[in-house]
């Protein structure tokens, strides 16, 4: 019997990273108990679902004792406030208690925290365990706060659907998924595009898929006559999605703020080339020279340097296409959940 209570985001109609990655452990943990906290719906219904978590938590905590982890998945402000009061519930009842951090910005938001840094500490201190995504995020967690134990699990992602061998065509296809906002970087990724027009002219095009300032995105778009190079797919899951990862030539993300993201990994399943930005946990995905190129957010001229040297290379974006697969088995529901179920071994043994 699976002793954890899985809390998080809703993960049946999620569009976030971590949405994603519990929706590939619904598919893999029997049974899969689980509470969600967030819902991308209304203020009404946000507030309705997680107060409506806090009512469920207590219920599960009262009346099922086979239940000994919680295991909590969070991201940074609002979502780890929230989170705050699931685990002091937890330790009430004497739950051991698994805080699972995303948050790409999260030493940003300790940072300016102020009255709230106590909070935080606290509540990261008091888990039985702290799971973070990268060696990176392990050095920072270790040198701030006094943890009882850290670990680190990498997200997980499902088995992609591949279709037939990818042909190049003439032109480079970048495909870019996520939240559509500035510290994504897709706004300086069509700077780019714009700025080296005439190299660019439908030699390289770019499929947009997300959601956020989508009504900026369109009217950015429209003012730099794309004329077809740039298309906005909206949000886009499931069979949509797997389409657009098999039909680009380059995943690109160009972020100022990351965790370890969920759509490298799944690009990286389907064999494709990365550029990104030296973030967070990406540079122990996306290797320069290996599987893809890294360089500092907002640094436009470098940005337009790599996809002038993707255009010119294609073999070299197949070399990197076949690096990028050999590095994301890794991340694999198999090797994953043998590393979680080693650590819930651990907590309750402790």
């Amino acid at each position: 019997m699976n002793p954890v209570l899985f809390i998080g985001p809703d993960h049946k109609n999620h569009r976030g990273g971590i949405g994603a990655v519990l929706d590939v452990y619904s598919k893999h943990v029997t049974p899969f108990r689980f509470i969600a906290t967030y819902v991308t719906k209304s203020f009404f219904k946000q507030s309705i679902t997680y107060i409506s978590a806090v009512f469920k938590l207590i219920w599960f905590c009262i009346t099922d004792w086979q239940i000994k982890i919680l295991h909590i998945h969070h991201a940074s402000r609002g979502s780890f406030i929230r989170k705050s009061l699931l685990v002091l519930i937890g330790k009430i009842f004497g739950k051991k208690v698994i805080l699972h951090i995303h948050g790409g910005g999260f030493h940003n938001y300790y940072k300016r925290a102020r009255l709230m840094k106590p909070v935080i500490r606290l509540t990261l201190e008091s888990a039985d365990a702290v799971i973070c995504l990268s060696e990176m995020w392990k050095k920072y967690y270790s040198s701030t706060f006094k943890l009882k134990r850290l670990v680190i699990i990498n997200n997980v992602i499902e088995k992609p659907s591949v279709s037939a061998e990818h042909i190049q065509n003439g032109s480079l296809n970048l495909l870019f998924l996520g939240h559509v906002t500035e510290k994504k970087g897709v706004f300086d990724l069509l700077k780019v595009l714009a700025s080296g027009r005439e190299q660019f002219r439908h030699k390289v095009k770019v499929t947009i898929g997300g959601i956020g300032e989508v009504e900026r995105l369109e009217k950015t778009i429209s003012e730099n006559q794309f004329n077809g190079d740039v298309s906005f797919a909206g949000w886009v899951n499931g069979n949509k999605k797997a389409q657009l990862l098999n039909d680009c030539d380059v995943y690109v993300l160009p972020s100022y703020f990351e965790g370890l993201p969920i759509s490298i990994l799944e690009a990286m399943s389907y064999g494709k080339p990365v550029i990104s930005t030296n973030v967070g946990g990406i540079p122990e995905i996306v290797k320069p020279g290996f599987n893809g190129w890294l360089f500092q957010p907002g640094d436009h001229q470098a940005l337009n340097s790599i996809i002038r040297e993707a255009m010119d290379n294609k073999e070299l974006l197949k070399q990197y296409g076949n690096n990028s697969l050999s590095i994301s088995k890794n991340y694999t529901p198999e090797s994953v959940f043998q590393s979680l179920n080693e650590l819930y071994k651990q907590v309750l043994n402790r």
